[in-house]
């Protein structure tokens, strides 16, 4: 392979940002609902139905997409992308918004998992683990520093605008894998495995955790917005403001988590869903007031 693997690996991130910009939406909950002309439930399941699908689709997509040439297929995922946010940005009805925001996800598990891959294959030896966190760190900055710049604009100017940043960042993606990504070829991956593997602790725990993570995940990002708007009494730029610092620390935890992960994976893991349980309750304990809630 010619092309630089560092110019490579800034491809991908930049490409795993944009990627992940339609999980930024969960911050204008309450636009969606009024554009729409429903519920603050249903946009809230609107929003979730991208990371739902994720969590279902994760587990077989990926291997699916295995084998085919990774250029082309980076491609035809962020075309639907785009075609899906055109779609959603002019529709009227939350129904084909959902089928469409619903659609991209299907395939957003073979992007990030072909992108780990070539990352991995790409890296220098010994690198490896540290050409993964910098993708890790590109999802972060998509789906968490791009949540205040959607809510900004969906609170200033409305949910089309927002959905048209997302639709932008989308094709500007596109069009740089389109001219800089060089063709590589896919190799199909084999998970066979025993029946009885099947039944284990370790694969029922992996596999439990594979689909709660981000359900979990979801549920927090999105209502969270919408919790300091009703619940701390934070507000337009305020909020964004909030939002964009907590994005700060979450690309500096994935840094972290993945530093820690690479020399004791079971105890970070623990270690992590005991502190989140926490935060949670002292959330919930302090809710009122400001100062502990930021």
């Amino acid at each position: 392979m010619k092309t630089n693997p560092k110019i490579l690996l800034y491809i991908l991130m930049i490409s795993t940002l944009g990627i992940n910009t339609p999980l930024s939406i969960v911050g204008i909950i309450s636009q969606i609902a009024e554009y729409f002309n429903t519920s603050i439930a249903i946009s809230g399941l609107y929003v979730s139905s991208f990371t739902f699908t994720i969590a279902i689709c994760g587990l077989f997509i990926p291997v699916l997409f295995s084998r085919f040439e990774r250029k082309r297929t980076f491609i035809s995922i962020l075309s639907v992308f785009a075609i899906s946010n055109i779609v959603i940005i002019f529709t009227k009805s939350i129904y084909i918004a959902s089928f469409f925001r619903i659609l991209s996800a299907v395939f957003y598990p073979a992007f990030i998992s072909i992108a780990l891959t070539v990352c991995e294959e790409i890296a220098p030896k010994g690198q490896e683990q540290d050409y993964i966190t910098r993708i890790l760190l590109g999802i972060s900055v998509g789906s968490i520093i791009g949540l205040p710049i959607t809510t900004g604009l969906g609170t200033i100017f409305g949910y089309q605008v927002a959905m048209t940043w997302i639709f932008a960042i989308n094709l500007l993606t596109l069009i740089l894998i389109s001219i800089f990504f060089p063709r590589i070829e896919g190799k199909a991956k084999s998970y066979e495995m025993p029946f009885s593997s099947l039944k284990s602790k370790e694969f029922i725990l992996a596999t439990v955790g594979i689909i709660m993570m981000p359900i979990g995940a979801s549920i927090v990002y999105n209502y969270q917005p919408l919790f300091l708007q009703v619940v701390s009494h934070v507000y337009t730029y305020k909020l964004s403001i909030f939002l964009f610092i907590y994005g700060l620390f979450s690309i500096f935890g994935t840094w972290l988590g993945g530093k820690l992960i690479a020399k004791k994976d079971k105890a970070t893991l623990i270690i992590f869903q005991l502190v989140c349980g926490g935060v949670f309750v002292l959330l919930y304990l302090f809710a009122n007031d400001l100062i502990p809630v930021i």
